[in-house]
């Protein structure tokens, strides 16, 4: 199902403890001045980690624990409204298109959630979606944690579609101008071509929402300058 979703190689790992449900690192990061995380999980661990691969790092409950479905979809939002985030952290969009972006890829998920090939891998779209604004709503509010989250804007499953978060995101960033919603496709961040390295996806994801994103100030200038000749 993970892979489905996002198309990145992957490793995914328990800890016992420090772990917030679920966190995303790159391979790359030093844990050591010229010791990456990746090479020190091959050493000490004895897992394959392929180059240019996420490392994910969940609580032991999220893998060991018995799941069902729902569960299992919850954590599948979770990890992914994570990769998310971390491709905002790496610098994937310019400063004053990040909450715009970071929307726009959530809101295709949301939409995305509900393909019958997902469904039919045991995907159940309510708790994907409760999920993946846990994380982002995390984000947004500026908690600490996901158990310190109490504006209560992100306990609907599907507040991505509501005006109440759009008009939060405009007060937090002035410059957000991300589509509605329902204009943003499915398939925005459904890539073809099987995994593939962090840096490849994150190019194509790069230029597939900011294209996006540009579409949409496009529409709206030229809608603009309709009104002022009205006018």
């Amino acid at each position: 199902m993970l892979k489905s979703l996002l198309p990145i190689h992957a490793v995914v790992l328990t800890a016992s403890e420090g772990i917030d449900r679920a966190t995303v690192v790159t391979d790359d990061i030093e844990v050591m001045p010229a010791l990456p995380l990746g090479d020190v999980i091959v050493e000490e661990l004895g897992v394959d980690v392929p180059m240019g691969a996420l490392i994910v790092l969940t609580d032991a409950d999220m893998l060991e624990s018995p799941v069902n479905d729902e569960d299992l979809s919850y954590d599948m939002g979770f990890v992914v409204g994570e990769v998310l985030l971390t491709v905002i952290r790496l610098g994937a969009f310019p400063l004053e298109r990040e909450t715009a972006a970071l929307y726009t890829m959530a809101a295709a998920y949301d939409r995305l959630a509900e393909a019958s090939g997902l469904q039919h891998l045991g995907l159940h779209p309510r708790s994907f979606r409760a999920g993946l604004v846990c994380a982002l709503g995390t984000y947004w509010s500026g908690a600490r944690s996901s158990c310190a989250e109490v504006s209560g804007l992100f306990l609907r499953s599907d507040c991505l579609a509501g005006i109440e978060l759009r008009a939060y995101l405009k007060s937090l960033d002035a410059s957000f101008d991300a589509p509605a919603h329902a204009r943003i496709p499915a398939s925005l961040m459904a890539f073809s071509g099987g995994t593939r390295p962090l840096e490849d996806w994150l190019g194509r994801t790069r230029r597939a929402v900011l294209a996006q994103l540009d579409q949409t100030r496009t529409k709206a200038t030229r809608l603009g300058e309709r009104r002022t000749t009205e006018d």
